[in-house]
């Protein structure tokens, strides 16, 4: 059997461009939240009902919640499971990794499902393994669920210790330690949370736990919070930015487009600037936009030859049209294009090739300028040019 490579998409059960491929996708991350939802409530029922384990174990009576933290990895894991990330099946793994345990050391019906359940998904997902071609299994992805499962791990750690240690602190209130699971949890979420618990350590081992959980929880609960809400910030800045971006298009008039980012548009940007007439410059690669906003111009992110990237662009409004990739192809598109969009509009296509001139003119370029054809012009003409006078008259003779 060969050994699995995020990076084999070619070998994969299904193509990127197979329909099939979203429908399973889709069903793997639905299938992945189920069993979740399985892991979560079995991990509950066994927390809240007495169930007589097979054998008797050192978890007797004091089964950890292992089962329902698994179960909300699973819930995080199946939005990346969906989308076929690599680094989604590596940590499918860990499910696993907390159930089965708790199964052998304390078997009941709920541990076992639990570990069943969870071993059965990487079953599931293993026939896909190659699927998982997207994303790399290290870099930002990988980040972001390695602090989920650290705080999962630490949320974990401390409702365990508490749990383990709960005679040893004192409530504020009526009653005396940490009781049950649900104490447990409470204790943990608000000691790392900075928030301060309702629970007096007694002990020196009580203590040192607290410390220690403070350490821990504090900067993985920040870091957490920050993975999760950070992509709803980020999405939620670019639709502000999209909104604006629109708003500044709606009021552009009588400007010129100029379409592409090559050097010869980022010029004809500069002259129309220097003219005192507002240029809008079309590419299609978000690199090049950034470089060219980041360098004063404004720009606007798509494809020049597509309709609707030049409707947003205002060509109804517009004075000016130039093509000036560095595609004559491209160029030829974007001409068709504008030319059945705006009858009337003045349109000029620069050609890097001139055998291109007549095939852009018979588009429907108003004017076709070959930029080798120029520069040779004016370089034939400066080398055939007469010497200047120099200030002080012509030079005399002897």
């Amino acid at each position: 059997m060969s050994a699995w490579r995020p990076d084999r998409a070619a070998q994969s059960s299904y193509a990127p461009g197979d329909p099939r491929s979203s429908y399973r996708g889709t069903a793997l991350g639905v299938a992945t939240a189920v069993i979740g939802v399985v892991l979560v409530v079995a991990g509950f029922l066994s927390s809240y009902l007495v169930v007589r384990d097979l054998y008797a174990d050192p978890f007797a009576g004091y089964d950890p919640p292992f089962d329902a933290i698994a179960g909300v990895l699973l819930l995080a894991l199946s939005f990346r499971i969906r989308d076929r990330t690599a680094v989604a099946w590596l940590f499918t793994v860990i499910a696993p990794a907390l159930t089965v345990p708790i199964a052998l050391l304390s078997p009941n019906a709920f541990s076992i499902l639990s570990a069943v359940a969870s071993t059965g998904l990487v079953v599931i997902l293993y026939p896909y393994r190659e699927g998982f071609y997207r994303g790399a299994a290290t870099g930002p992805q990988a980040t972001q669920l390695l602090v989920i499962v650290t705080a999962l791990m630490t949320l974990l750690l401390g409702m365990v210790g508490a749990r383990w240690l709960g005679s040893q602190y004192q409530a504020a209130g009526p009653g005396t330690g940490i009781r049950g699971w649900t104490e447990a949890l409470y204790f943990t979420v608000s000691t790392i949370s900075t928030n301060g618990s309702n629970y007096i350590p007694l002990t020196d081992t009580a203590r040192w736990f607290t410390v220690i959980l403070i350490l821990l929880g504090v900067g993985t609960f920040l870091s957490a919070v920050v993975v999760l809400f950070l992509p709803f910030l980020e999405a939620r800045l670019e639709r502000i930015a999209e909104r604006l971006e629109r708003a500044q298009m709606e009021d552009l008039s009588g400007h010129a487009i100029v379409c592409g980012a090559s050097t010869a548009a980022r010029a004809v940007a500069d002259s129309f600037r220097d003219a005192g007439v507002p240029a809008l410059v079309l590419a299609p690669e978000t690199a090049l936009i950034d470089l060219l906003r980041a360098d004063g111009y404004r720009t606007y992110l798509g494809d020049p030859s597509s309709e609707a990237v030049l409707t947003a662009s205002g060509i109804e409004r517009a004075r000016a049209l130039v093509a000036a990739d560095d595609s004559d192809a491209e160029n030829l598109l974007t001409v068709i294009t504008a030319r059945g969009m705006a009858p009337q509009l003045r349109i000029v296509a620069v050609a890097s090739s001139p055998n291109a001139i007549g095939k852009l003119l018979k588009a429907g370029a108003t004017e076709a300028i070959s930029l080798v054809a120029v520069a040779a012009r004016l370089v034939t003409a400066a080398a055939l040019e007469n010497p200047r006078t120099p200030p002080g008259g012509p030079t005399p003779s002897h």
